[in-house]
């Protein structure tokens, strides 16, 4: 797969990174208000799991849908059209009397969601050169744990002094400002700004291939102990350690953005073209090493948020090798946001029931060490993707 942008054009790329770290704003700012939102709500530790895997709900379901609808009608639409809808779900959620309308714009939000993070490969490709596609695409990896910490680490500030609505509307201007940015810089992004006519046909040959499904797995599971860690971290350190909610927010934040660090780190992997599925497999094993004494009680405070940085860090590592995949496997430019579609309908599983079944353990078990047994199963199935990821393309390569 071929670009036709000669040389990268970096204030287009950061646009569309930009688009893509306000778009993980909306992820990130609904855990540190998960006490409010309870207190407000009288929702249960599993109603408030669901607010948050709402989010989710299409993705699950449609992702590959709005990947096609990207190629479609262009990547550069489907951007805006995300941009759009995150901006009507934030105002209704800003306005939620009561939890029926707060899911509802969790789920306006997520399909706001979906449709940036099937189209903004295919705008970060149109505007790169091709030797620094594995780079830029890298670099669109850090939008969703960028995008969170920030907002975890505004969220103390915000939700103390202004509460969670006003701090929801200011995410909201934040994201007008990103699609201001996107017009402005959108000549860049002719080769995806008009869309194709593709096919069934087309989007099944993309999708006949293992070696995507074997990245979106993988993927699956590391967004599985992500949103785990991210969700549910906060309500850890509150009830358990007694933390407060400003500083159970900072260190959350902490822990995420140390994410940032393997997205960088994994770029440089990929972009120096280590094997991809290796990659992805030792990341696993070291996500799973450390999975087991993040909530071992056993263990001091100190040891345990070293842990958790260590299973983000390593984690960090998989969305480089795995997004940067999809050129690897897109036969022409209007396959990119069909495979994308995939990974993102696969890997929104994890986020969908990660969060509800670490509270439906932690709750049957009476304790949150049993939320150990769900983490490592999860790296020990995503170290077997890696494998069988890097045995598909080993063989892709063999064929070319």
């Amino acid at each position: 797969m071929r670009t036709r942008t000669p040389a990268t054009n970096w204030p287009a790329v950061s646009a569309v990174i930009a688009a893509g770290i306000v778009a993980a704003a909306y992820v990130g700012k609904l855990p540190p208000a998960i006490p409010q939102l309870r207190e407000e709500f009288n929702l249960s530790l599993v109603a408030a799991g669901w607010v948050n895997s709402t989010f989710n709900t299409l993705a699950v379901t449609t992702a590959i849908f709005f990947g096609a609808l990207a190629a479609r009608y262009g990547a550069l639409r489907g951007c805006a059209a995300g941009l759009l809808a995150l901006m009507l779900g934030g105002l209704l959620g800003a306005a939620a009397a009561g939890e029926t309308v707060l899911f509802a714009s969790r789920i306006l939000e997520g399909a706001g969601f979906i449709a940036i993070a099937v189209s903004a490969p295919a705008l970060v490709a149109a505007a790169s050169a091709p030797r620094e596609l594995n780079l830029t695409l890298g670099l669109w990896s850090t939008y969703l744990p960028l995008g969170a910490s920030l907002t975890m680490l505004a969220s103390p500030f915000l939700l103390g002094t202004l509460g969670w609505r006003a701090f929801w509307l200011v995410i909201v201007l934040m994201t007008l400002a990103c699609a201001v940015a996107l017009t402005r810089t959108q000549a860049a992004f002719s080769a995806a700004r008009s869309g194709s006519a593709i096919t069934c046909a087309s989007v099944i040959q993309a999708l006949r291939q293992p070696g995507p499904w074997w990245l979106a797995l993988g993927f699956g599971c590391y967004t599985l102990m992500f949103y785990a860690i991210m969700v549910w971290l906060p309500t850890f350190l509150v009830q358990e350690r007694g933390a407060t909610v400003s500083a159970a927010a900072l260190l959350t934040a902490l822990v995420v953005g140390v994410n940032v660090g393997g997205n960088l780190f994994g770029t440089w992997l990929v972009h120096r073209a280590a094997p991809r599925g290796h990659v992805i497999s030792c990341a696993f094993l070291v996500c799973a090493a450390a999975s087991w004494g993040i909530f071992s009680s056993a263990l001091s405070d100190a040891l345990r948020a070293a842990l958790c940085m260590l299973l983000m860090f390593a984690g960090g590592i998989i969305p480089a090798a795995v997004l940067s995949g999809s050129q690897i496997y897109a036969r022409d430019a209007s396959q990119i946001s069909g495979i994308q579609g995939l990974i993102v309908q696969v890997a929104q599983l994890g986020p969908f029931f990660g969060p509800p079944l670490i509270a439906a353990v932690v709750a049957d078990a009476g304790n949150w060490t049993a939320a150990r047994w769900v983490l490592l199963a999860a790296a020990t199935l995503g170290t077997l993707f890696g494998q069988l990821a890097a045995r598909t393309e080993r063989a892709l390569r063999c064929r070319r």
